[in-house]
């Protein structure tokens, strides 16, 4: 079978510590667990380095804050306006943020992840996930909270001399995607595709169960620009945790899982996209990791190949930004190369790169 490109692997990590599970979980747990997290952050990035996988480290904006502090009338973030006030959260958003130092709260704070990130060997990306952790997606998050929110991530970012292209919405509650385009962001992680759909939860939950339990090959994707210059690079694989029911799932399961996405991506010239939290490598992270050691080695060996390609969000957007005005060029006759059947193999390009895979 004649392929005209390489598949795509996207790798991004929703990169929280404490500001995940604040509004969710007693503060001591999650700041214990954001502990951990450092550890499988810093294992993480050594295993990305040894098959030189970049990936795109989405990262609340607050993380890059050397530190806060609170006003007179002790809010924290007071200069943030408008803030979030969700009818079903009882307290200010920013209510557990305890305004001190990434030396005091390195669950709250982490400028020396950032600065991790930024040395390693493989070329990573790191995004956005938004600034405080809110959900763009809720109905009571307005516009003028969203673009307060993303104002502060870009400034924190910026701080640390980085740009931000990419944006992975938390709790995957995707809105307000013409705040981000606005803002300059060329990337979001568009919700990963369900088996089924349906409104029944618990089935829902069940269907997901065994799709991870039996392997089932990632339901292909493809990238969207659902607004002009800025694309949907929708999820396809999560990397589940091993706590709870979905321990009972073999590690093999997982990994194989990713090895058919993978290939899938191969044979089509089609995306794969992995993603998961650092935090869910927390139990069993010699598993969780030795794992992610067999899908990143197939990855690297197709790409050796020359059979993958293996890209940030970033990165994937502008090439199809580019790929675009290349076919917009040719079809406005501005083809300086000349030939017929270049111009056909671009626009093969162009509809394989965007294609219902389906």
């Amino acid at each position: 079978m004649s392929k005209t490109i390489r598949g795509t692997m996207v790798l991004s990590l929703d990169l929280e510590l404490s500001w995940g599970w604040c509004d969710k979980l007693p503060i001591g747990k999650i700041e214990a667990q954001s502990i951990e997290e450092r550890k499988q952050v810093k294992r993480l990035l050594a295993l990305l380095d040894h098959y030189d996988i970049p990936a795109t480290w989405a990262m609340v904006g607050h993380l890059m804050l050397e530190s806060c502090v609170r006003d007179r009338n002790g809010r924290a973030h007071s200069d943030l306006y408008p803030q979030p006030n969700y009818s079903w959260f009882p307290n200010n958003w920013y209510y557990f943020d305890p305004c001190t130092n990434a030396s005091s709260a390195p669950g709250w704070y982490a400028p020396d992840v950032v600065g991790w990130i930024q040395r390693a060997r493989a070329r990573h990306e790191i995004g956005s996930h938004s600034f405080g952790h809110i959900y763009y997606g809720d109905p009571e998050c307005s516009s003028p909270i969203a673009e307060a929110d993303l104002r502060a991530a870009l400034e924190a970012a910026a701080q640390k001399g980085i740009a931000l292209k990419s944006f992975v919405f938390p709790r995957n509650q995707v809105g307000h995607l013409e705040v981000l385009k606005h803002s300059g962001l060329r990337a979001y992680r568009g919700a990963e595709p369900p088996f089924i759909y349906s409104s029944n939860g618990a089935l829902m939950k069940a269907i997901h169960f065994l799709d991870q339990l039996f392997a089932l090959r990632p339901r292909p994707v493809r990238a969207e620009e659902t607004l002009p210059g800025l694309w949907n690079v929708p999820g396809n694989h999560s990397y589940i945790p091993r706590y709870g029911l979905r321990k009972v799932i073999p590690m093999a399961s997982r990994v194989l899982k990713g090895k058919r996405g993978i290939d899938q991506a191969v044979r089509t010239g089609g995306l794969y996209h992995l993603w998961f939290h650092p935090f869910n490598l927390n139990v069993d992270s010699y598993a969780m990791l030795s794992g992610l050691d067999e899908i990143f080695s197939h990855a690297n060996s197709m790409r050796e190949k020359g059979l993958l390609d293996i890209l940030t969000m970033g990165e994937y957007a502008e090439r199809l930004e580019k790929e675009k005005r290349r076919v917009l060029r040719f079809q406005r006759g501005e083809n300086s190369v000349g030939t017929d059947e270049l111009r056909r193999r671009i626009l093969a390009q162009v509809q394989e790169l965007t294609r219902d895979p389906s």
